[in-house]
């Protein structure tokens, strides 16, 4: 074989691996979608949950690299980590922040990066970012209109606040409060925080049970709280205690099927956690992201906690 037959032949092999280069899948060729999520705490239970949803939603899309970080309730830690994210040049940012008012800082660093930002489940008081979750005080509402038809005349009920200064805490009880005002029989004989804590909800309700020999409901910010108070009621030996809580959580609705709990307000995760996922295909496609993504509250009771 002649030096010009060789020069040919390889010639046209370079054009064969070339044109097989411009017919391989774009998403092969092109760099991956890097996202970066800050979640406000592994270890709490709903967060978690939201963010294991959030994983199993992103594994459909083999452009999508998440890189996680845990911000364990640590603001100032939460803003290291967007500032990281920045550094490292993620093409969106997803935050469940520790702080509503604390997380603008950020969200204003990654706006001027030119970075979009995905507030879940959790809002941002400042900064402009696209927010999928519910609206916290809905949930306080559902649990108020419950208690306004379920409660006898005259009734006494306890309420279990949330993290204090926490904007979803006090949602919640701006919305149970002001729905019960239909009610003026019906009087709210404490209210404290158990920080969303089971624990924290047992350890109140024991101390409730000693000081008042009769009431009549607990309504609490989270099921977490919920299952606590209705551990030290059976503990304790008192029946006939309306119990409700947020979140729609297994352990409460198997409570629920039981007729141990009343209510639980699902707060739909797994929904948020898709919505979530779903702006970043949006922005992955060039598209403009949204304000808001909604996810209603929905009521549990025992006449519908066979659908879900």
């Amino acid at each position: 074989m002649n030096a010009s037959s060789t020069r040919r032949r390889f010639g046209l092999a370079l054009g064969a691996v070339a044109l097989a280069c411009s017919l391989a899948p774009a998403s092969a060729m092109a760099a991956k979608f890097a996202v970066g999520y800050t979640n406000i705490a592994d270890a709490d239970f709903f967060p978690n949950m939201v963010r294991k949803a959030f994983i199993e939603a992103a594994r459909t899309d083999a452009d999508l690299d998440v890189k996680f970080a845990d911000a364990n309730n640590d603001i100032a830690r939460q803003l290291d980590q967007i500032d990281n994210f920045i550094a490292q040049k993620v093409k969106a940012i997803v935050v469940v922040p520790v702080d509503y008012e604390g997380i603008t800082p950020g969200i204003e660093r990654a706006n001027k990066a030119g970075i979009p930002v995905v507030t879940l489940n959790i809002q941002a008081k400042g900064g402009k970012s696209t927010f999928v979750g519910s609206k916290n005080l809905d949930a306080g509402r559902m649990q108020g209109e419950f208690m306004v038809k379920a409660l006898p005349q005259g009734a006494k009920v306890m309420y279990l606040q949330g993290t204090p200064g926490l904007y979803h805490s006090m949602e919640r009880e701006q919305g149970f409060m002001a729905a019960l005002k239909a009610r003026k029989d019906v009087t709210v004989l404490s209210s404290l925080s158990g920080n969303y804590g089971r624990a924290e909800g047992m350890k109140i309700t024991e101390d409730w049970v000693q000081r008042h020999p009769k009431f009549d409901a607990i309504v609490a910010a989270n099921d977490q709280m919920a299952l606590g108070a209705l551990q030290a009621l059976k503990t304790a030996g008192r029946k006939g205690v309306l119990i409700s809580g947020i979140d729609g959580t297994a352990d409460a609705k198997a409570a629920i099927k039981a007729g141990e709990m009343a209510q639980s307000v699902l707060q739909n995760g797994q929904a948020q956690a898709q919505g979530a996922f779903k702006v970043l295909t949006e922005l992955k496609a060039g598209k403009a992201a949204p304000a808001d993504v909604l996810v209603p509250f929905e009521s549990i009771t025992k006449d519908n906690v066979a659908k879900y």
